[in-house]
């Protein structure tokens, strides 16, 4: 059973049509509370990481304009957690799958493909995927019809997935009263809805249409007499937002006849949640997951105003998150020394960053099969990982009084200098054995950053947005606000950091991941 498709005439004609959105249509309720909201979000939570996958998702499928490297730290966090998980995102909820499926899908990004994790495949595997229940078997059919993607065969799996065995599952659950729920008897809005936008791709099945009939009726009479809807006993924004979700899904209408209560659309009753800062309350405050919803909702109005496909039919997305190109001069790196490895640094989080740095050549030990990652580092053999990680060719020039061109390390803090990675101390000296700080080495990596083709320059209030993350980001030097922000942004800063410890003394194992962090970035490793 395969979902339908438009035909590729129609797309192209709905495409043209965009040229020609009504002016009305550009100011509708929809798309004003939708930017507010958004605005609030990039506001709320400038920096994602890997929990972010429906903040990516209402991003990019509502063509807000996202700050400046707003996707990166989201990619970024998921590969690492995939490193450390050896390719697991959970071994209970098929949902953190379909979740990170849509937010990749979202973005243009290969779910099947993320560092050679197939997070396809465990949806091809019916029992986990039910295990927890009918709004996970929903999701997994929403994930993938996202990008049209096959059913991915799971070889492990007691019982190999079709979507007709999925499609079948929700048909029966499906309640007496019409409508689906987390139990055997009573209906739930939310729990309807959800079902209902992941059957809407099914409905040539007559079983489909028939079940699909039902549940709409049904989800008509749960709705109240304000225009919204109720879980559990209790009103809620989110069940208005996946009420619209499923209605979009389905073609209806906002104002059809069976949805309007008291002269009162869900839409009127979605709007009455918005609080003035453009985030949504769940019943009395104001919550990031009603706020998510609420977003997914809006953009479902204003994707039907506009004639473009569904908030989850990405067959429209395209890749946001493009390779680097490096300046001129920088050099990609190839492995050396396969394999290598210090003592002391087996079980360190930053293990992976140093042995793949110390692999192609680009770090080496302190000698006697150490590497000390918890030592300090100087401002010379900062120079020279900084050089060897983007290629540059050493060369000797004579810059600073106090670099003798003896010195091992001198043709690297020319070259670094030359190229305006690292500055000196003044009356033509670089102090290169004086140890850096954070700040400093941001800074610095901030500057081979734009060498490798990143736009550094954030704006003052994404600057300010940025920092207010991090509870000591107040206490960063003038100079070095921008850099140490777009570090951060740019997810160059270790992942799970929670400190800036701007003036702190950097220590080795940190340099190595910030360096590698930033060259996973290019293609600058091969």
């Amino acid at each position: 059973m395969m979902k339908r498709r438009l035909p590729i005439l129609l797309i192209v004609c709905i495409l043209c049509s965009l040229l020609a959105v009504p002016a009305a249509a550009a100011e509708s309720e929809a798309a004003k509370a939708g930017l507010r909201g958004a605005q609030h979000l990039f506001t709320s939570s400038p920096v994602l990481d890997e929990t972010g996958g429906w903040a990516v998702i209402v991003s990019a499928r509502g063509g807000f304009a996202a700050p400046k490297g707003y996707y990166v730290p989201f990619l970024a966090a998921l590969r690492e957690q995939l490193r450390a998980a050896d390719g697991v995102l959970s071994t209970r909820r098929s949902t953190e799958y379909s979740r990170t499926i849509l937010a990749l899908t979202a973005i243009g990004e290969d779910p099947a493909n993320v560092d050679g994790v197939d997070l396809l495949k465990p949806l091809g595997d019916y029992d986990f995927t039910v295990a927890a229940g009918v709004t996970a078997a929903a999701y997994a059919l929403i994930a993938l019809d996202a990008g049209d993607y096959a059913m991915p065969v799971n070889k492990d799996a007691k019982t190999q997935a079709t979507r007709e065995l999925y499609v079948d599952y929700l048909l029966g659950r499906q309640l007496e009263d019409g409508g689906w729920g987390l139990g055997k008897q009573t209906a739930d809005a939310d729990v309807t809805a959800i079902v209902l936008q992941a059957l809407a791709n099914y409905r040539e099945n007559a079983a489909v249409e028939s079940a699909v009939t039902l549940g709409v009726t049904c989800l008509a009479a749960m709705q109240d007499m304000t225009g919204g809807f109720s879980t559990w006993g209790v009103a809620t924004s989110e069940s208005c937002s996946q009420t619209i979700l499923a209605l979009c899904a389905l073609g209806i209408k906002l104002d059809d006849a069976r949805f309007v209560k008291n002269g009162k659309t869900v839409f009127d009753a979605l709007l009455s949640y918005q609080l003035p800062d453009g985030s949504f309350k769940h019943t009395d405050t104001a919550d990031a997951t009603a706020t998510i919803q609420a977003l997914l909702a809006l953009i479902a109005v204003r994707r039907a105003e506009l004639a473009k496909p569904g908030v989850f039919d990405m067959s429209d997305a395209v890749r946001v998150i493009t390779k680097a190109e490096p300046q001129q001069g920088l050099t990609p790196s190839t492995v050396v020394r396969a394999g290598v490895t210090f003592d002391d640094v087996k079980g360190h989080k930053n293990q992976f960053a140093i042995e793949t740095l110390a692999g192609y050549g680009i770090i080496d030990g302190m000698g006697k099969g150490k590497f000390s990652p918890d030592a300090t580092m100087t401002r010379a053999q900062f120079a020279k990982i900084v050089v060897c990680g983007l290629g540059l060719a050493p060369e000797y020039r004579g810059t600073f009084t106090d670099v003798a061109e003896t010195a091992w390390y001198a043709s690297y803090v020319d070259t670094a200098a030359a190229y305006g990675i690292v500055n000196g101390v003044g009356h033509g000296k670089f102090n290169p054995e004086g140890v850096i700080t954070r700040q400093e080495a941001a800074t610095m990596l901030a500057r081979a950053a734009k060498l490798c083709g990143f736009d550094t320059d954030l704006s003052a209030e994404q600057v300010t947005r940025v920092l207010a993350v991090y509870p000591d980001g107040g206490s960063v030097a003038s100079y070095a606000t921008g850099t140490m922000a777009f570090c951060a942004q740019y997810a160059v800063l270790g992942a799970g950091e929670k400190t800036l410890a701007p003036t702190r003394a950097i220590l080795r194992c940190e340099v190595a991941q910030m360096l590698y962090n930033l060259l996973r970035l290019t293609d600058l490793l091969q």
